[in-house]
């Protein structure tokens, strides 16, 4: 077998053109799932049990569905409410409730990782419960929230190649057009398999850097075998 990818470049502003489209909607969804995320992490913490109980109705309800079930559900039903998006912008709104419940679980579960002893410190010097969240709890549940916080950042890249599904032309999308073109299937989702590679690398190569910047104590402290003068055992 040989592979021809001369007549894969003759297209690649089809290419270029489904990659601004996959990382214009993984941002834009990424950036609603976080906000939504927070919002539905706090409710499910609230005291109050209506609150609570709402928050965690609608995660579970929306995690037990798959995306592409959700996807088509939202597509069809907002014309039925005469409500009209394009595709792009209902892909992007539905990428993002689907991927704020998870976000959810992982604020909550950064939030509760700290250890509760840490905000009655906080209240004891005088702390309000806002600048004991912001000074105190904060900084500490970013080093839990961090690692699978940036787990599914990459999962919001790969599930926004189901927004072919309805027309919006991502990566994707523009594969299987440039395959009617070249007869190359091969050879043009091989070029899309390394974009995603790329764009799914760099998010987790992000994240590692976001997660030493806002952990200097992190960064600086030496290895554990280091510390203890015995090499690490795999």
């Amino acid at each position: 077998m040989t592979l021809d990818f001369l007549s894969v470049v003759q297209y690649w502003a089809v290419f270029a053109k489904g990659l601004a489209l996959t990382l214009a909607a993984s941002l834009l969804a990424l950036a609603m799932a976080l906000a939504l995320g927070a919002g539905l992490a706090l409710g499910r913490l609230s005291r109050r049990r209506l609150v609570s109980g709402a928050a965690l109705a609608l995660i579970e309800v929306i995690r037990d569905l798959p995306f592409m079930v959700l996807v088509f559900l939202v597509f069809y039903l907002l014309p039925a409410a005469e409500i009209r998006l394009p595709a792009f912008g209902v892909g992007v709104l539905t990428l993002g409730i689907y991927e704020s419940v998870y976000f959810a679980e992982i604020v909550r579960g950064a939030i509760l990782s700290v250890p509760k002893g840490q905000m009655d410190s906080a209240r004891a010097i005088g702390m309000s419960r806002t600048q004991a969240f912001r000074y105190v709890i904060f900084p500490q549940m970013m080093g839990y929230f961090l690692p699978p916080a940036t787990n599914q950042a990459v999962m919001v890249v790969k599930d926004s190649s189901i927004l072919s599904t309805i027309t919006v032309a991502e990566l994707t999308m523009s594969g299987r057009i440039a395959v009617t073109y070249t007869v190359a299937p091969i050879e043009v989702f091989l070029v899309i398999s390394i974009l995603y590679w790329l764009i799914c690398s760099g998010v987790s190569r992000a994240g590692a850097w976001l997660e030493r910047a806002l952990q200097p104590h992190v960064r600086s402290r030496p290895p554990a075998a280091l510390q203890s003068g015995h090499p690490a055992h795999v």
